[in-house]
Formats: structure tokens, sequence, C-alpha cells
């Protein structure tokens, strides 16, 4: 499978890039299209035969072909955030409900915050970036499950 050969690939690219680092990073998290790759290596001393090898997590950060969640994207680059201002309660968080047009996050750019709302009814399944990430024009912040008893329009 391609989605397989390029997740392998794409392992063995940041072995052997964390691999010349001195000292090596305890942690390292990777985002590339559709996965999100993290790696963590054992504390400790390294051995001086073989490097330890890491512990090796990938999850895919996008809907399954077959489900219904439909993605929020972003409609700008900026740094993306989850609630109205740092230490206050996030706008919305996995398993809760929203109704059309409510905030869901923010993407701040050049000091003006923009607000994300649903394009329609239903549960968050997903939130993809990090508080405070920078995210790209179109990249999904939020994955949706429209609720099946309101009609949910995407606005194009």
């Amino acid at each position: 499978m391609t989605t397989d050969k390029s997740l392998s690939h794409m392992i063995d690219e940041v072995r052997g890039l964390v691999a010349d680092l001195n000292p090596r990073p305890r942690r390292l998290r990777v985002r590339a299209g559709e996965f999100d790759l993290e790696m963590e290596w054992p504390e400790g001393p390294a051995s001086v035969s073989a490097a330890p090898v890491p512990v090796v997590t990938v999850e895919s950060v996008s809907p399954a072909p077959e489900s219904s969640a439909v993605a929020i994207e972003s409609p700008l680059v900026g740094h993306f955030f989850r609630s109205p201002e740092p230490g206050a309660e996030p706008f919305v968080s996995p398993g809760d409900f929203v109704a059309e047009g409510q905030v869901v996050a923010i993407v701040e750019a050049m000091k003006l915050m923009n607000r994300i709302t649903a394009p329609g009814p239903g549960r968050v399944v997903r939130i993809l970036p990090d508080d405070g990430d920078v995210v790209e024009y179109g990249q999904q912040l939020i994955l949706l499950e429209p609720d099946e008893s309101a009609p949910m329009e995407i606005a194009s």
C-alpha cells in the first residue's frame, strides 16, 4: 500500500536525521500530510554498540473515507487557539455538541482574532492542531460529525 510505504519512508528519514543530533532529543513529533508521527526514546545512557530504538506512534489525522465527519478548515494562515484568551475554557472539546454558527476556535493573524464557526449542527469528533499551532489556509482544524436530525450545508 502506498500509504504504508510513505509512512515507513518518513519514519526512516526521521530516524536518520535524529541519529546525527547530539544531544539526541527525548521526544519528537512530526506532522506530514495526513500523518502525525511521534517518536520517543528511552531515557538513560546510550549504548556504544547500538542506539536505543525509539518508540514510534503514528496517527492518521484525516477522517477515514467511510466516516461522515466534516472537516472545519482554516480560512487563513495564522495561530490556532482553542479558547478566547489564555487560561479560559476552550470553546469546544471532543464530544461537545455544537450549533450552526457557534464559535469553535480562533485563528489569529496579524493581531486580528478571526472566529471559526461550525458550518452546521453536530458533535466535535477531534481537534487536530494543538493550541497555539501555526495553521495554513485550508488545513483541517476540527472534525465534526453532523447531527443526523438536522441538515448540514457546507459553504464553499
